[in-house]
């Protein structure tokens, strides 16, 4: 693709390089605002003549003419072609990162490979008189830097500041940083070079490490500064570097093994492109450090909002964690359940002892007290549920599960009582995250999208709670709320051929949760409009394959088919048909995959989301990855990590380890896909499920099928090609 806005970034140590081809230069974000640092960054070469050529991120030397990006989970590489000079210039950076390997994913460096060709055609023009021989440059300059040369490089540092939305929380935080290059010659204040003559070798290199440090501990949990899980790997910087060198034929390896896995599916290159673009920009936006007690802190920051883990926002990222590292998602549980809140404060006398969660962690540097972001009981409640209960199955952990049980009936409590009429429908503490939609979406009593996820919620809350068979079950109570509110909706919210966004159809009662401003008496507007998010609670249950309530599967069907076409952009779908118009990618990429275990294929959609990035990203104020259109700042969001379920829906993939159950039910009849959840990372084996279509029947065959031991295989769809 041509270059745009991307992040290199580390995993949860605030190292973030922000390449942006538009400004010509590149921001080094650390504890501030996401254009932090702006770093003007010559990196080309340097004719015999003393003229410089460089990729797009300097105003000080002319850019070569031709330039394309490519990218995977852990590379950005570029290459620029010269057809004057006749030369190729190819520049990757790594950032290396592993599932569930601690080191390799929070060293804060990444690998820097600058290398020149001989290009012998362009177009067709042929070589005339290339370039013999110059100098691989690479060189930094910004203001504020303070600079030190060292004899195999340089090193940098400077302050940061809190970032706008948090300008009124002090910090006081430095960030060093190193560049080192392998027999390169530092000039300048912040600059290496090495020579290159491509008449006696076949190209030149440079090979540089690029790292970062945070001397003292920046975030602050629950009034503790605590320093970056880094620190407890490495003991110093330099230890830091000479991990990196020692080890990095290794480190290389496993990077390119994660990063085939989402290169050789056949997904496409689009979803390929998807998944890189989100990975990076979630994280940018991650954090993880250790208390004195030992006890890890992870969050993720939610783009320019700075709010840390919003558990709406942590709804779509866990698809990432369910993928590939389940016990991050065990840490925010953990965290979401030390900030539950009396269900009085929302519902008065009535939620007295239920309970409600907090919507985030913190913002910005200061986490373990939420902010006074507007709360949603419900939604936050019937997420935590979905959540707990699709981890408990994918890791089979029904101890831990269980010490959130007493929790879990807390919250239930809670959406049960947020039924004021007893139709089980929730219509009090109904405000969701959707904040730029209408009233009847954002905030409407008895939603739809919300009842169903209500629903979903206490029903595979019930299971669970069956499961751990503690005293004082309410599985039964919940199931019961579950069918007369699934009832209430199919004999209500249906609509023709669609369900309905509100089962109210009035403004009778409602006021805007952000001023209490009541509305203006009359009909709610779009209150039976088609919607995207009808289907959005059904996801886990699919995942963690759990028996369904008797919803009307034919029913959802046709209402993720009909919405589609009712709220369709060039770009993706809006929120509804109604006044409603902004798109955004997660919930789009949500919808596909509910509709994928539905039996519906649509994951082609996915090519209308790569290609706004790809516009937005050549564009002002870009980021790596923008999860809404130009109507809201979606900017640098870490919601895109809903991507990761691209390939669990393709196969169709319910993993429940306390049933020992694996149902596949790909949803097409040639497909290849890994079975994430089923890796041995350690061993580097990776089941993956391949389905071809001979003679109008579709045949399975997964390899590394040793893996799936312990586990009742039920494949649907498909049948499993004899071994």
């Amino acid at each position: 693709m041509h270059p745009i806005t991307d992040a290199a970034a580390t995993f949860g140590g605030r190292f973030n390089l922000i390449l942006d081809p538009h400004d010509h230069c590149v921001y080094q974000n650390a504890f501030g605002d996401w254009r932090e640092r702006p770093l003007d960054l010559t990196v080309g070469v340097k004719t015999p003549e003393g003229e410089v050529w460089a990729l797009p991120f300097t105003s000080r030397a002319p850019h070569f003419p031709f330039v394309e990006q490519f990218d995977t989970l852990t590379t950005i590489e570029y290459r620029a072609v010269h057809p004057g000079l006749w030369i190729e210039l190819r520049m990757r950076i790594r950032a290396p990162f592993y599932p569930r390997e601690v080191r390799i994913s929070t060293a804060p460096v990444y690998y820097v490979d600058v290398e020149v060709r001989p290009l012998k055609r362009f177009r067709r023009m042929r070589a005339d008189s290339p370039l013999p021989a110059g100098e691989l440059v690479f060189e930094l300059r910004g203001e504020g830097l303070e600079t030190v040369r060292a004899e195999d490089g340089f090193g940098y540092s400077f302050a940061s500041v809190p970032p706008g939305c948090c300008s009124d929380t002090p910090l006081d935080a430095r960030t060093e940083c190193r560049v080192q290059g392998l027999d390169a010659e530092p000039f300048a204040a912040a600059g290496l070079r090495r020579r290159f003559d491509l008449t006696a070798e076949p190209s030149g290199r440079l090979a540089l490490t690029w790292s970062a440090w945070a001397p003292e501990p920046v975030l602050e949990v629950a009034g503790e500064k605590t320093p970056f899980k880094y620190r407890s790997v490495f003991g110093s910087h330099a230890d830091l570097l000479k991990w990196a060198c020692v080890e990095r034929e290794e480190v290389e390896t496993k990077c390119d093994f994660l990063d085939r896995l989402f290169t050789d599916w056949s997904l496409g290159g689009s979803m390929s492109d998807m998944a890189a673009l989100a990975f990076h920009s979630f994280l940018a936006d991650t954090w993880w450090t250790t208390r004195k007690d030992g006890r890890d802190w992870f969050s993720v920051c939610e783009g320019p909002g700075c709010r840390q883990s919003a558990v709406d926002v942590e709804y779509n990222n866990a698809l990432l964690y369910f993928a590939l590292w389940p016990d991050l998602l065990k840490m925010l549980l953990d965290q979401w359940a030390e900030l539950e809140k009396d269900g009085s404060a929302l519902l008065g006398a009535v939620g007295k002892g239920s309970a409600f969660l907090s919507r985030d962690l913190g913002a910005c540097h200061v986490v373990g007290r939420p902010t006074q972001s507007r709360p949603m009981g419900v939604e936050a409640n019937a997420d935590y549920l979905l959540l707990l209960t699709a981890w408990a199955g994918f890791t089979g952990n029904l101890e831990e599960a269980a010490g959130k049980v007493a929790l879990g009936r807390r919250l239930a409590e809670f959406i049960f009582r947020s039924d004021s009429s007893g139709n089980g429908v929730p219509d009090r503490a109904v405000a969701n995250a959707i904040d730029d939609a209408g009233p009847a979406l954002q905030y409407g009593p008895e939603q739809v999208y919300l009842a169903f996820k209500s629903h979903a919620a206490l029903w595979a809350f019930a299971e669970l709670e069956q499961k751990c068979g503690l005293k004082g079950s309410q599985a039964e109570r919940w199931r019961a709320f579950t069918s007369k509110g699934i009832k209430t909706i199919e004999d209500e919210g249906w609509v023709g051929d669609h369900y309905a966004v509100t089962l109210a159809r009035t403004t009778e009662g409602m006021a805007d949760p952000r001023t209490d401003e009541p509305l203006p008496a009359g009909e709610l507007t779009g209150w039976n409009a088609y919607s995207v998010y009808t289907t959005n609670g059904l996801l886990y249950l699919f995942l963690s394959a759990l028996k369904m309530p008797r919803w009307k599967m034919n029913r959802l069907r046709r209402d993720v088919e009909n919405a589609h076409v009712a709220t369709a952009t060039p770009y993706g779908d809006r929120h509804t048909s109604g006044p409603d118009d902004i798109v955004w990618f997660s919930q789009n990429m949500w919808r596909d995959f509910v509709a994928a275990y539905l039996g519906i294929d649509m994951l082609h959609n996915v090519e209308r989301y790569r290609d706004y990035q790809v516009t937005a990203g050549d564009s002002c104020s870009a980021s790596p990855y923008c999860d809404t259109t130009e109507g809201n700042d979606g900017r640098f969001s870490s919601r895109g990590a809903a991507v990761f379920g691209a390939p669990l829906s393709a196969a169709g993939l319910g993993l429940n380890r306390l049933e020992k159950d694996l149902v596949l039910r790909p949803v097409r009849s040639t497909l290849t896909v890994p079975l994430l959840p089923l890796a041995d990372w350690a061993a580097m084996r990776v089941p993956v499920l391949n389905v071809t279509n001979r003679d109008g029947v579709a045949v399975a065959r997964i390899s590394e099928n040793d893996l799936l031991k312990g586990l009742t295989l039920r494949l649907e769809g498909a049948e499993l090609e004899p071994e």
